[in-house]
């Protein structure tokens, strides 16, 4: 029989060579000419794979040591979770502007090696493998139209104005601009970029079309996913069965307790004056902006260096091979949040952060200091990167659950406030606004995706909010709601607003992570207590990052017992 190991092992590359921008994404050795097959065939051959892995592990070898009794639990939830999403029918509606194909598709080239020529021409085979890839894309889609199973009408529209912005008007678009950055390529390998540079800027162009004008019209007028989709991509995206009324409850308190804090540090920004009123002032002070894209990276980079070299030593010991995490801005088109991806596995391809710009060039930075600290260190390139490089099965050191890695980003934001990190007002003001964000992620997909009506504690939590008592959720409310808990411009929280809808419970994935986080922590504390020594919260860390993910109900039980 194999043993666990070994099983983990062969599924990465088996899902490598079946879906290469995942590969990517992984930083796994594989053809980097060749693109994912999202076509009905393309899943259909990764439902099989999902299946026979599950079988393998069923009969496996007991597992030899505890990375292999982690990575068994791990492994078995994960592609269990995949094959529960695939089996409700959700690769037949995957629209959306953060993880569907379209968006995936494009970002991957993000990731490739482009230094030398070889690459380019890597680059150019992958550039022509798309018009296959978005018309398997389409082809799923329509399966998904024929089976009953459409989309939701606004996430159509939304994708088709992302691959309309990428697609450029007959130069290429975005593709086009990527390989005129080609250095070294020769004559004949440059016109052969340009050509298929074309040809990929036509097929978003194509979808963009097809989406707009005949998949719209017949896409559903209902955002919500209702009870059933959402406890399956819940037990994909958190590890865990959710319920939803007691996380709703829970949230709507974490909410109030977060918004009394943000009014403390209101009071000491501008006294007197509402949230929206300072958040005014911090977003359109000059003194308060960085000015530029340039600038704004280097300063982020700055941050994220800071962050590093104050840590390292004190609170967490990092390995030199992952001390620096580059910070990238991202094209036009992407979605509004930032974003991570983690080494490749052999680290050869550092840690990246990546922050949208939407078309800015001024940046206020009272809110980002806290991103910073949650994308980078002490989150998830601390995370992701050390994960690399512990004791794991193949499978655990490259997967990721969002509620373990999302909810230690969300607990090292708080941890960097313990340790007095926000040193003014303004940037302790961003921290308590992206907690409470996070807290009102979980009531509004939750109200949105589930019908949950809005309670009277929280129509009146936020003077002027367009929610009322007793009433469902809608889209616009929840924009408006988002607006006053985070204090994001209105484009950004239509952005997150139309992540959550294309994303059933993900956007509850960090407060309720945090909060399995920090009841570890908190368990582990009482214990020491108990036996009359002092909690080493260093040695604490460190053993927890070293369990490596896995789903909410197991990280629960891991960390109460180390």
């Amino acid at each position: 029989m194999p043993t666990v190991s070994e099983i983990s092992s062969r599924y990465i590359d088996e899902v490598a060579e079946l879906d290469p921008v995942r590969g990517e994404r992984w930083g796994v050795a594989s053809d980097s000419t060749r693109l994912t097959d999202y076509s009905p065939a393309g899943y259909e051959a990764l439902r099989e794979l999902l299946g026979r892995t599950l079988d393998a592990l069923a009969d496996a070898d007991q597992p030899a040591d505890e990375a292999e009794r982690l990575g068994a639990g791990f492994l078995a939830d994960w592609i269990g979770g995949e094959a529960g999403v695939i089996d409700v029918g959700e690769r037949e509606r995957n629209l959306s502007i953060v993880v569907g194909p379209a968006a995936s598709t494009r970002s991957v080239f993000d990731l490739m090696d482009h230094d030398q020529p070889e690459d380019w021409a890597r680059i150019a085979a992958r550039l022509r493998a798309v018009p296959a890839c978005m018309n398997g894309y389409r082809a799923t889609l329509q399966a998904g139209l024929d089976h009953g199973r459409p989309a939701a009408r606004r996430q159509a529209i939304a994708v088709a104005e992302q691959c309309a912005t990428w697609a450029g008007s007959g130069d290429g678009g975005w593709f086009g601009t990527f390989v005129r950055s080609a250095t070294g390529a020769g004559d004949g390998l440059r016109t052969e970029l340009e050509a298929a540079a074309r040809a990929a800027g036509e097929a978003y162009g194509s979808l963009a079309a097809w989406l707009r004008d005949e998949y719209a019209p017949l896409a559903s007028v209902i955002d919500a996913s209702g009870d059933e989709r959402y406890q399956a991509w819940a037990r994909y995206l958190l590890g865990t069965d959710l319920d939803l009324d007691e996380a709703y409850e829970w949230a709507w308190a974490e909410l109030g307790r977060l918004e009394a804090e943000k009014s403390k540090e209101c009071e000491r920004i501008l006294p007197g004056a509402s949230f929206l009123d300072v958040r005014e002032l911090l977003i359109t002070d000059p003194a308060r902006s960085v000015h530029g894209v340039e600038a704004y990276r280097d300063w982020l980079q700055s941050v994220t260096d800071e962050a590093i070299e104050g840590l390292d030593g004190v609170e967490f010991d990092i390995h030199p091979s992952i001390r620096h995490c580059d910070v990238r801005i991202p094209p036009e088109g992407s979605a509004a949040a930032a974003y991570y991806t983690a080494p490749s596995e052999d680290l050869r391809r550092p840690g990246q952060t990546w922050f949208p710009t939407m078309g800015r060039t001024r940046f206020p930075t009272w809110h980002e200091v806290s991103t910073v600290y949650h994308e980078a260190v002490p989150g998830h390139h601390l995370q992701g990167a050390t994960i690399r490089l512990v004791s794991l099965t193949r499978s655990q050191k490259l997967g990721f659950v969002s509620a373990h890695g999302e909810g230690w980003a969300l607990y090292a934001e708080r941890l960097m406030d313990e340790l007095g990190w926000f040193r003014t007002p303004d940037t302790r003001l961003g921290y308590l606004s992206a907690h409470a964000f996070r807290a009102a992620r979980v009531v509004a997909d939750i109200g949105l995706h589930a019908g949950r009506l809005i309670p009277a504690s929280g129509a009146a939590i936020y003077p002027g909010w367009s929610g009322e008592a007793g009433r469902p959720w809608t889209y616009d409310g929840a924009i408006d709601f988002i607006v006053h808990a985070s204090g994001m411009e209105r484009d950004k929280s239509e952005s997150e607003v139309l992540r959550y809808l294309s994303w059933p419970s993900q956007a509850t994935a960090y407060k309720l992570g945090e909060r399995t986080w920090l009841a570890g922590r908190e368990a582990a504390r009482a214990a020491a207590a108990a036996e009359g020594r002092e909690f080493d919260r260093k040695g604490w860390h460190a053993r927890a990052l070293s369990l490596g993910p896995l789903g909410l109900t197991r990280l629960g039980a891991e960390l109460a017992a180390i």
